[in-house]
């Protein structure tokens, strides 16, 4: 921005250099410069225009991506709450199954006790039968009858033993079997829990990952249109400066005979009547100074930045001090500006040459944009609006038009006396 602010500065400077050099002092020779001068700026002002142009067409395009982004953003917002509504669905998955794990744990302990109170009993009876010699034992059981009875008896009860053993075998295998179904089954949905909390993490890693990238590109995307709007704004306010200069060097071209016949009766009338209160006299060289007051601040350097002006202070005065225009001409600007507060700014035409002189900081405007004042007509007054740190005037005379990087500013005090 500052590079385009230089090459418009360079432009005004190329419209308005060439009236530095003396023309015969005629009307008509001064109108002839002013009117191809008036012609240059309208060249330069529709250079601008054409920038401002590009750069809302930008500012256009990047409203229509953010249309898209934002149309993109629904639905990714839609896809985050769905994905959060799975999320909850899972998590009571989770919830349920952990549940279920509890509670197969706990019959796996009580089938695990089973099993081992069964190991103990079968090996107690096989210790038993090692002892005594196996099957044998079941024979002399039933050769020691003493009766028909007796042996069927015996031959009851062994029976009965043999099937408890065969019942306790196979209530262990299938407990067992049981066991290591359950353990299985168990171990299924521990790995299904592993599963879905492993989802569970990459859906939530996917859900940052396109929150942050919504959130980068909505940041580029307004930075992008602060920056373009930015860039509008300053180009229209140039484009504005362009066409005040325009309008008034196209009134100073009307108003150049006339002001030249009534110069002289208003220099008269100001000597007849002398300064009004504080108003400083009308001098007859090309500038008056524009207040009364001492010198503040010289034009150059100053605080590691250029000053393009001199300042004037009140000179320790209170009350109300009058500024006056410091030449004839027409008013290009009388506004609030950010920097030099309320300013005003005219346009002159001095000896067939162009020039701009600057009053800011001042406490009130007298006058308005496209006005015509004649030379020690009050503008407003003296103050501190704008970056000021106490009253005063900063005046600044530029030749040729005013420009962004002030390249036209010369000292004024080569042109007033404080």
């Amino acid at each position: 921005m500052k590079r385009k602010l230089l090459i418009l500065g360079i432009g005004i400077i190329v419209g308005y250099g060439s009236l530095s050099y003396t023309v015969p002092d005629t009307a008509y020779a001064a109108n002839k410069q002013l009117e191809d001068k008036k012609k240059d700026v309208q060249n330069k002002r529709s250079g601008v225009q054409s920038e401002i142009n590009s750069t809302q067409n930008k500012v256009d395009d990047i409203n229509a991506e953010q249309a898209v982004v934002e149309n993109e953003i629904k639905k990714l917002d839609f896809a985050i709450s769905d994905t959060n509504s799975k999320i909850r669905e899972k998590e009571t998955q989770i919830g349920e199954a952990e549940k279920e794990i509890q509670r197969l744990q706990a019959e796996i302990a009580v089938l695990k006790e089973q099993i081992k109170k069964r190991d103990e009993l079968l090996k107690e009876r096989v210790r038993s039968i090692q002892e005594n010699g196996g099957a044998i034992n079941y024979l002399e059981v039933l050769l020691g009858a003493q009766s028909f009875g007796d042996f069927i008896n015996r031959v009851s009860a062994v029976t009965t033993f043999m099937q408890a053993d065969r019942d306790l075998l196979k209530t262990h295998q299938e407990d067992k079997a049981m066991l290591d179904q359950t353990e299985a089954k168990v171990q299924k949905q521990l790995d299904e829990l592993n599963q879905k909390k492993t989802e569970l993490v990459a859906m939530k890693k996917k859900l940052d990952n396109q929150s942050a990238d919504k959130n980068k590109l909505l940041a580029q995307l307004n930075k992008q249109e602060e920056e373009m709007h930015e860039m509008l704004h300053e180009l229209e306010d140039q484009d504005a400066i362009l066409a005040a200069q325009e309008k008034a060097v196209k009134q100073e071209i009307a108003a150049w005979n006339k002001r030249q016949r009534e110069l002289e009766e208003q220099r008269r009338k100001q000597a007849a009547n002398g300064s009004v209160g504080a108003t400083p006299p009308v001098t007859s060289g090309a500038f008056m100074n524009p207040t009364t007051g001492s010198l503040t601040s010289h034009f150059g350097q100053r605080w590691g930045t250029f000053h393009s002006g001199i300042d004037i202070g009140k000179g320790g005065r209170t009350g109300a001090v009058p500024i006056v225009a410091a030449a004839s001409g027409t008013v290009i600007r009388a506004n609030y500006d950010r920097s030099y507060g309320n300013v005003v700014m005219i346009a002159h035409v001095i000896d067939g040459q162009v020039m701009t002189t600057v009053y800011g900081h001042m406490e009130s405007l007298h006058v308005s944009n496209g006005q015509s004042v004649e030379k020690g007509q009050m503008i407003g007054y003296m103050g501190s609006t704008g970056n000021s740190t106490g009253p005063h005037l900063h005046f600044e005379i530029h030749h040729g038009g005013w420009n962004g990087s002030r390249t036209n500013a010369v000292n004024p005090l080569k042109y007033v006396s404080y």
